[in-house]
Formats: structure tokens, C-alpha cells, sequence
């Protein structure tokens, strides 16, 4: 499928970044519920939590969820630079989740079901920092 011209974004691209949104914002207020919500019923989940092994199942996926949310630190993450590729009746994400000991990078799958975007997937893992230019313009 051909990626629409810079700056241009369809309307299932805008309601997947939504549904983007929206689990990020369950996940930083800790919403067992709204993140439960946010999940395929009908289609397989999965999940691959930073240095954890695949969660296979919605079961053992808002199993893992409720443990997280359910931690006694508020999550303090923040999405960042998140970019849509929509393919039909499925779509990714991929984002920065921006933390206080650094950034992770993630890949969230979603699919319209019921005529809603859920989560089939979320992975998210260590990436380096950005490269940033120095003052005589090289980048490090």
C-alpha cells in the first residue's frame, strides 16, 4: 500500500494514532479496565514486554497488564514521535515511549474489530539515543 504524501494522514490513520493515544494514556493512569478495552477479542494478542518472553493470548496479556498497572510507582511514559502505517483493516504504530531512565522504542499492531481499532501486539525495547548535532554541526 502506498503511504500518503508528507503531512497527509487518512482518517483510519488518525483513529489508529487515537487508539495509540489512548493506550498510553490507560497505561501512565494506570486503567485496568481502559486497557483491557483497548484489546482484540476476536483476533490472537500478543506481547513482548522489555526483557520479558512472549505473552501469547489475551488472558496472559491483561494478566501481565494488571500486574504492571497494578505496580506501586505510577508509569511515568510518554509517547513520542509516533508514525502510522496503515494496511487495510490492520495497522502499526511506531513510537518512542519516552521514561525517566531513558526511551524505549515500540511497535503497537492494531485491527479493526467491531468497528474499533484494538491492540493485537505491543513490544517495546531498548534503543540508543538519538544522535544529536554539536555545535560545528556534526552529529554524535
Amino acid at each position: 500500500m502506498q503511504r500518503q504524501p508528507e503531512g497527509v494522514v487518512t482518517r483510519d490513520e488518525r483513529e489508529v494514532l487515537e487508539a495509540n493515544k489512548a493506550f498510553y494514556q490507560a497505561f501512565r493512569e494506570r486503567d485496568s479496565a481502559r486497557m483491557d478495552s483497548l484489546w482484540a477479542e476476536e483476533q490472537p494478542v500478543a506481547v513482548i514486554h522489555p526483557g520479558w518472553q512472549v505473552l501469547y493470548g489475551r488472558k496472559a496479556v491483561l494478566e501481565s497488564w494488571h500486574g504492571i498497572l497494578g505496580g506501586t510507582e505510577p508509569p511515568e511514559i510518554h509517547c513520542g514521535e509516533a508514525q502510522v502505517y496503515s494496511l487495510g483493516d490492520t495497522a502499526f504504530v511506531i513510537c518512542l515511549e519516552h521514561l525517566p531512565g531513558g526511551d524505549l522504542i515500540a511497535t503497537n499492531i492494531f485491527t479493526r474489530e467491531a468497528g474499533r481499532w484494538r491492540l493485537v501486539h505491543h513490544q517495546a525495547g531498548p534503543t540508543p539515543p538519538a544522535p544529536r548535532p554539536d555545535p560545528k554541526g556534526s552529529v554524535h
